[in-house]
């Protein structure tokens, strides 16, 4: 089979190349993968600045498909059926934060694509207790989108702090941050999304998408935006998915007293922040990290009765064989996420 493999640390060292296909173990199913997203781990790696990856590796943890293999001891699924796989491929099993359902905080995870061959092959190995049944209203493309809208669900709906009280702030209008925004909106939160000039577009989506007021950081000013936005008030509860030391300064600069803050996207180092804001307004801040398998079934509810639709953020799909030309226009932000067919 054809599979996207991270063959060598570094920058580059990501070739298309055929491996055998792989034979399911005890625990494990083999899917037949339909769809894959390019997340920006996956370029990370490509560009030789992912630290975890452990080559050689197949890359990809966004994905959905069909059973087509089941290995020993593996009950409830058959051949055929279309599923999800949950990104995290194992945990310790043992630690407290695996003993209380949150292995996403096992110190020992690991993801698909990066510790573990990934989805961006023709077929994929998975562990047969982070399988999730695809809605059958639910598009495999959607379906590759899931893992994204569960890191979104998981920071608004269970480390968000009372975030349906009142008017909500979202910098960062990445594929996470119109996703988090959906989430909010479909639970009728109003919601300000910023960003800068070079966001336009995406800023132009957030609003078809649903967002009350967009502001480019670099052109208005954000404290005025704010005060008019929410009557002076102060937003309820902000969400903070880019990763940028202004961003969460200015998060806790807007939220009203004893709001919170979700930190969801990753700075990649020491951030500077002005932390006054946060005790004189006695602020919550919370970080946010991917996902559990209750967020996964959350996430499937919500596709699988219609309440949200991805599509809009689906920028285009292309055979696994366009893999480079696809991961040039996700560098390029020229688009919001591009997905990947393996079949073709």
């Amino acid at each position: 089979m054809k599979a996207l493999r991270k063959l060598a640390d570094g920058e580059g060292h990501v070739e298309l190349v055929e491996v055998a296909t792989p034979s399911p173990g005890p625990g494990q199913v083999l899917l037949k993968v339909k769809s894959v997203g390019i997340c920006g781990t996956d370029l990370h790696i490509w560009e030789g600045r992912f630290d975890k990856v452990r080559p050689p590796v197949t890359l990809g943890h966004e994905f959905a498909g069909e059973v087509a293999g089941l290995g020993p001891e593996v009950a409830g699924w058959q051949v055929g059926q279309r599923v999800v796989s949950e990104s995290q491929a194992s945990s310790c099993g043992a630690c407290v934060y695996c003993a209380e359902g949150q292995s996403n905080l096992c110190p020992e995870r690991l993801a698909y694509g990066y510790g573990v061959d990934g989805s961006m092959a023709e077929y994929a190995l998975v562990r047969a207790s982070g399988l999730h049944r695809l809605p059958e209203s639910v598009s495999f493309a959607q379906g590759a989108m899931v893992e994204p809208l569960a890191v979104a669900v998981h920071a608004v709906l269970e480390r968000g702090v009372a975030f349906d009280q009142g008017p909500a702030l979202v910098s960062g209008p990445g594929p996470i941050g119109l996703l988090v925004l959906l989430v909010l909106a479909q639970a009728g939160v109003p919601v300000l999304i910023c960003g800068t000039s070079k966001d336009q577009a995406r800023l132009d989506l957030a609003a078809r998408l649903g967002a009350a007021a967009t502001v480019m950081v670099d052109r208005e000013d954000l404290g005025h935006a704010a005060r008019e936005f929410t009557k002076g008030d102060g937003f309820a509860a902000a969400w903070e998915c880019s990763g940028a030391g202004p961003a969460l300064s200015a998060a806790l600069a807007n939220v009203r007293r004893q709001g919170s803050v979700v930190q969801v996207g990753l700075a990649g180092g020491p951030a500077k922040v002005d932390l006054d804001q946060l005790t004189l307004k006695e602020v919550v801040l919370r970080g946010a990290f991917v996902h559990n398998r209750q967020t996964w079934e959350r996430s499937l509810a919500l596709l699988g009765d219609g309440s949200l639709d991805l599509t809009p953020l689906i920028s285009a799909e292309m055979p696994l064989s366009d893999w480079q030309r696809a991961f040039e226009l996700s560098r390029d932000q020229a688009g919001i996420k591009y997905l990947l067919r393996p079949g073709e």
